[in-house]
């Protein structure tokens, strides 16, 4: 367990143990990778002072993608229009450009 979170969790069994109020505010981030769109993660790459070409570039590596559904012998292929690309260090990097 990540150590921050492990004294988070002991300071609110304290506070629970001696009849105290705990309080906790937590930031839900699912979904926000998948919902950023092509145009806010290339804005943000220009307003941080990226180069034309690395941005193009990304945006390239995420235009066209496809995501495909299947139950049973049905199959939905659609063109994903928005979100991070998968995997990697380069979807965290985009979302917090974003949202900075």
């Amino acid at each position: 367990m990540d150590k921050a979170l492990h004294q988070l969790v002991v300071r609110v069994e304290k506070a629970l143990d001696q009849r105290e109020r705990a309080w906790g505010v937590f930031l839900d981030i699912e979904g926000s990778f998948n919902s950023t769109s092509y145009d806010s993660m290339c804005a943000a790459l220009a307003s941080h002072g990226v180069v034309l070409t690395i941005s193009r570039w990304i945006r390239a590596t995420m235009e066209g993608l496809q995501a495909t559904a299947t139950l049973g012998e049905t199959s939905v292929r659609v063109v994903v229009s928005r979100g991070c690309p998968p995997g990697g260090v380069l979807s965290p990097l985009l979302w917090c450009l974003v949202v900075n």
